[in-house]
């Protein structure tokens, strides 16, 4: 069951000293999100991500098109009630700490909410050892944990996350991809825009691409992508140099790594021949890796080929 449906979105913003200038953040734009599905929006700096995922926040108004919410309107406070947002780049005041904030955005919701409530929260985000500490002296991949314990505060239908994974590290990368499978486990929906495509891959129900406030493409990452292997790494030890001159006459590359070696084979019949080279010549055979295409792969061959690129 579709959770919102946008139709024909268009954002016009004026540019120059008369503001004769039309410049278009996003153009006819359409989308249909499933009740308790991820989707990412995804594409380059400057694509319409945020004008999109503002729209549909009703922070700025459509110039063409329509929204419906959970089939309201996106300005309605009941449908605002039900969507928690976090921004690309969360401003708060300095002087509250993060108990405080989190316990005054419900506030601004109008929701009575428990200290056990808040606390949970905190937790759950990985903020509680630093719930009293200061916001200004919070550093960025803190501000965007804190401001989505803002954002779950409410215990919303749906989240709107804006670049989510911007300013945390590996490791806070990995607890935020975790929790955003958490909460589709809990039946939430969530649109999240990225430029991390390594992210989305590995979240995503369904993605839509975005070019110059345009989509143009939209699916599975399985639809999107394909499922077709395009090469082969072969990892190998315990070849002679003489052996090994002749893998590399047969392979698109040979590398060492300390004392293994790997083949990358650019077809079957390419796999089969190496494997049975290695195995006559007394090699040790350590993994064999079929290799399909990442979307970071898919996604710089489609700008290019479509001649997206700046």
């Amino acid at each position: 069951m579709a959770i919102i449906v946008a139709e024909g979105l268009t954002k016009i913003y004026r540019s120059g000293f008369w503001k004769f200038k039309k410049v278009f953040a996003v153009k006819k734009l359409s989308l249909i999100i499933e009740e308790g599905e991820i989707y990412g929006l995804l594409g380059p700096n400057g694509a319409g991500k945020t004008t999109t995922l503002k729209m549909l926040v009703g922070l700025c108004q459509p110039t063409k098109g329509t929204i419906k919410i959970m089939n309201g309107e996106p300005q309605s406070l009941e449908v605002r009630k039900q969507i928690g947002f976090l921004p690309e780049q969360p401003y708060f005041y300095e002087y509250l700490n993060g108990y405080e904030l989190v316990f005054l955005t419900a506030q601004m919701y109008g929701q009575q909410v428990t200290k056990k409530r808040i606390n949970e929260i905190l937790e759950l985000v990985g903020m509680a050892e630093a719930k009293d500490v200061y916001l200004k002296n919070y550093s960025r991949g803190m501000l965007q944990r804190i401001g989505l314990a803002c954002a779950l505060i409410i215990d919303p239908k749906i989240l709107i996350l804006d670049e989510p994974m911007g300013g945390l590290d590996p490791i806070g990368r990995k607890g935020m991809r975790d929790l955003i499978i958490q909460l589709k486990k809990q039946g939430k929906t969530i649109i999240f825009s990225s430029h991390i495509l390594s992210d989305a891959e590995m979240l995503c129900d369904r993605i839509g691409i975005l070019i110059k406030g345009e989509k143009v493409k939209e699916g599975t990452i399985s639809e999107i992508i394909g499922e077709e292997i395009y090469e082969y790494e072969i990892v190998f030890t315990n070849i002679s140099e003489a052996h090994l001159w002749q893998i590399k006459n047969r392979v698109k590359d040979l590398i060492k790594s300390g004392d293994k070696f790997m083949a990358i084979c650019e077809n079957e019949r390419q796999r089969d021949e190496i494997l049975s080279f290695i195995s006559s010549v007394g090699g040790n055979l350590v993994s064999l890796i079929p290799r399909r295409k990442s979307l970071e792969e898919y996604f710089f061959i489609f700008i290019k080929e479509k001649r997206y690129a700046p």
